[in-house]
């Protein structure tokens, strides 16, 4: 876990976005998925609690396994609410979805969120958190 939180962190930092922290910020806390079956053809639609935003950055780290042990390639998006809706093409794939920071321009992101899919008694495959921790921990 550690080396993927260095990762993103030097992804970040070499990022070409310098933006001064604001002093009206609202942290985001938590965020959630659907708890619909996912059928593979809508996208997955993850939901921050961050009412203050009228946008958010994500940086959504899809995973091979459950692990988190190994690199990725990071999904860099921007939402125009606390909703994104992300597509099946990156979902399908990976059995483990990281969400390395999510936040609205110019507000710090602390906390990592992750979240796998599983297969329930009743067939249907569904997205559940998996971790969520303050990245300094």
């Amino acid at each position: 876990m550690k080396k993927l939180l260095a990762l993103a962190t030097i992804a970040l930092a070499c990022s070409e976005k310098k933006v001064d922290k604001r002093d009206d910020c609202v942290p985001v806390e938590r965020v959630t998925v659907s708890a619909d079956c996912y059928e593979g053809n809508a996208g997955l639609l993850l939901t921050a609690d961050s009412p203050s935003a009228t946008s958010l950055d994500w940086v959504i780290a899809p995973l091979k396994d459950t692990s988190g042990a190994q690199t990725f390639l990071p999904y860099y998006a921007t939402s125009t609410s606390n909703q994104l809706m992300v597509p099946d093409s990156i979902v399908r794939k990976y059995p483990k979805i990281g969400i390395m920071f999510v936040g609205a321009y110019g507000c710090p992101s602390d906390m990592y969120f992750s979240f796998v899919r599983r297969i329930g008694s009743d067939s249907c495959a569904r997205w559940y958190l998996q971790e969520r921790f303050l990245k300094d921990d």
